[in-house]
Parts: structure tokens; C-alpha cells; sequence
């Protein structure tokens, strides 16, 4: 019965990994090695996806922050795809991935900084926390939060697991093709 379970789950992830075009690995490996272990890392998977109170655009642009300080290959390349899918705006993405925060309105660049602010530690938080609270309210800030926590642990547990892809060369990223 367990052998099922594990062809079957092995099943879609390979039909993720067809769908994104990356390689989940370290998600293979996990299956593979303890049923239970993926069983219980699978439950973040609503929390990754969880969105209410943010527009797409800001959500997004918040995973792709967070994910290039943490990671610059699998991770960022599966943000990207994702930001793509859900219509954020090929330009918007150029803009992060640029970093070239001041290309965005100012609701975004405002996201962007908060983001940044958290993913470096610099502690700049307290200012850009009181523009997004002012935007999105207590429920943006809650978001956004747990947004930027879930977006770094995927990359922590690659590189972890030694799954973690080197960098992306830069005409690549969002595609040369978007260009």
C-alpha cells in the first residue's frame, strides 16, 4: 500500500515538474527516503499559497524578493514561473529582478522595500511597515509576513538537503524571449 502511495505522489510531482519546467529533487528524495517526513513538509503547501489580502502582483513581487536574497536558482526560477501564471506583469518583474525598486508605482516599491528590509535584516522594517499597514492594514502586514517566512524556508531546506541550483544567469531569469 505504501509503495501506492509513494508511485502516486511521485506521480505529480512529476507533473509539476513537466508544468514549471524545474526539477524537484529534493522533494523525489524526500519521498523516497520517509513518507512521514514529506507527509508533514506537504502541509506547508497551502500556507505557500495562501493569499487574501495582497493584490497578485504584490504577493509575488514579495516571494521573488525574499527568494533572491535566499536563493538565486530552483527557487527563484519557480517564483518567477508562479508570478508569471498568476499575470504579473513581465515589466514588474524586470523591475525586481533588476532591483530597481523605483521602476515600480509606488504601492509596489513600498512592498518591495518592506521586503527587502526583512530579507536583509538592515532594520528598516519600522518605516516600510508603517507605509504597507497604511496600504493593506494589520491584515497586509500578517500576510506579507508569512509570505516572506514561507518563501525561505523552500530554499533553506535545498540547500540543506544539498539540492540547491547555482545561480541564473541574468538573461534568463524571467526569459530572454520577455525581453
Amino acid at each position: 500500500m505504501i509503495s501506492v502511495i509513494r508511485w502516486l505522489i511521485a506521480r505529480r510531482i512529476r507533473a509539476v515538474e513537466r508544468r514549471q519546467g524545474l526539477s524537484l529533487a529534493y522533494l523525489h528524495c524526500m519521498l523516497r527516503v520517509s513518507l512521514p517526513h514529506f507527509l508533514k513538509f506537504i502541509k506547508l503547501m497551502p500556507l505557500a499559497r495562501f493569499r487574501r489580502a495582497l493584490p497578485p502582483d504584490a504577493y509575488h513581487l514579495v516571494r521573488i524578493v525574499t527568494a533572491r536574497h535566499e536563493d538565486c536558482g530552483t527557487c527563484l526560477q519557480m517564483e518567477i514561473q508562479l508570478a508569471k501564471q498568476a499575470g504579473v506583469g513581465v515589466h514588474l518583474l524586470h523591475a525586481v529582478l533588476d532591483e530597481s525598486p523605483c521602476s515600480l508605482p509606488p504601492e509596489l516599491a513600498e512592498v518591495y522595500f518592506f521586503a527587502e528590509a526583512v530579507a536583509t535584516g538592515r532594520g528598516e522594517e519600522d518605516t516600510w511597515r508603517e507605509a504597507i499597514f497604511r496600504r493593506y492594514g494589520d491584515i497586509g502586514i500578517i500576510e506579507l509576513s508569512l509570505v516572506i517566512a514561507v518563501s525561505r524556508m523552500f530554499p533553506t531546506v535545498l540547500h540543506a538537503m544539498g539540492y540547491a541550483a547555482p545561480c541564473l544567469p541574468s538573461n534568463t531569469r524571467v526569459g530572454a524571449r520577455d525581453r
